[in-house]
């Protein structure tokens, strides 16, 4: 099974969207994020956050129509987007995909992209998808594996204070037991050179961004 989050930054187009939320996936949405759920004609199974900003009527609607609400007070230490996450990986998930989590606010933008740990640390696969971005987590052990077109523009930046024993194949610049550490962003723009490119780590936290600049970025 896997779950989608809908957050409540910019989430790209209507259709993009809808080509990006497959049938039979788990949706969540937090706060605004019920909003594009309402565009796309989607039914929830989850709305989570403090609701400051989201259309009462809206939130009504679905509560109507049999979609979960958790409601939480604003001041609280957790983001609504936390939430979200720790309600999806308590079923268990395959995989969680997070859209609308990068937008105007840095901070939040940022915020969104340390949750990947979280899901890491269970265990499951999660990106944070938009039109021009996929944002993933590499951790030690199983290799994380790329697909794309020769020429296809991919970047590695540390998440951790420093990562040991990168080693990169199938791109126009591999690496072979790197260090990589933060201050030090040597890892933007390589290029994926063969249909796949393999990714692993000895030790720490490695985010791997691929870049579409044309905006047509997708999950499937």
């Amino acid at each position: 099974m896997r779950c989608v989050i809908l957050s409540g930054g910019s989430a790209g187009g209507l259709d993009w969207l809808a080509g990006v939320i497959r049938r039979g996936d788990r949706v969540i949405c937090v706060d605004r994020g019920a909003d594009y759920a309402a565009k796309l004609g989607l039914l929830p199974d989850l709305i989570i956050g403090d609701m400051d900003s989201l259309d009462s009527q809206t939130l009504l609607d679905f509560s109507r129509r049999g979609a979960e609400i958790k409601t939480f007070p604003a001041e609280k230490d957790e983001t609504d987007t936390t939430l979200a996450l720790a309600e999806a990986l308590a079923g268990q998930p395959d995989e969680v995909v997070i859209l609308g989590a990068l937008g105007t606010r840095f901070d939040h933008s940022l915020a969104n992209v340390h949750l990947l740990r979280l899901a890491g640390d269970k265990g499951v696969p999660a990106k944070i998808i938009n039109q021009f971005n996929e944002i993933s987590l590499v951790t030690p052990g199983e290799p994380a594996i790329l697909k794309g077109l020769p020429g296809e523009t991919f970047s590695l930046l540390p998440l951790t204070a420093e990562v040991t024993g990168v080693n990169v194949t199938g791109a126009r610049w591999p690496l072979r037991d790197a260090v990589f550490s933060i201050g030090n962003p040597y890892g933007i723009s390589n290029e994926v050179a063969a249909d796949r490119v393999e990714i692993s780590i000895t030790s720490g936290l490695l985010l791997l961004i691929k870049i579409n600049e044309r905006g047509e970025m997708n999950c499937r």
